[in-house]
């Protein structure tokens, strides 16, 4: 039943999100985008993103598709305490936006995870920007060389 409850929960903070953004763009505004994703070659950025939302059963979403990028090159789970994380770390990483700072925010309701938010703003605040990396300038590079640039490394 507790399991039941943190899934519901999820899907009303991040549902009620992408519902909104896909009223507005409707439901497959990039459909077209995600299938260009899956033909790239492996190894490459969008292909990783495009097989990361396919293996969730995700679409790509209007004004996510650079954070799904995110996703992958800082390798954070699609996980609500792993999005809390990769919020801590952006923020240290120069990414003061209102969306970061309300989703960082929902960290008050996952104690367990305190003490690891510091320790991944500590991480973004000493590695470079990753702030204006999008998926479309880099989605048929090699993953590998991005992660090597702009990848996190953990100092814990």
């Amino acid at each position: 039943m507790r399991n039941i409850f943190r899934q519901l929960k999820n899907l009303k903070i991040t549902g009620g999100i992408i519902w909104l953004l896909e009223l507005i763009h409707g439901k497959d505004y990039l459909a077209p985008k995600l299938n260009y994703l899956r033909t790239l070659q492996l190894g490459t950025v969008g292909r990783e993103v495009a097989e990361m939302l396919d293996n969730k059963k995700y679409r790509l979403i209007p004004k996510f598709e650079n954070h799904d990028l995110k996703h992958i090159i800082l390798d954070y789970e699609m996980t609500m305490k792993d999005e809390i994380k990769m919020q801590a770390y952006l923020i240290g990483n120069g990414n003061l936006t209102f969306p970061c700072l309300i989703f960082f925010s929902l960290g008050v309701f996952y104690p367990v995870i305190w003490k690891d938010l510091s320790k991944e703003y500590q991480t973004g605040k000493v590695s470079k920007s990753i702030h204006f990396l999008t998926l479309d300038n880099c989605m048929e590079l090699q993953l590998k060389d991005v992660k090597s640039e702009y990848g996190r490394k953990t100092t814990y």
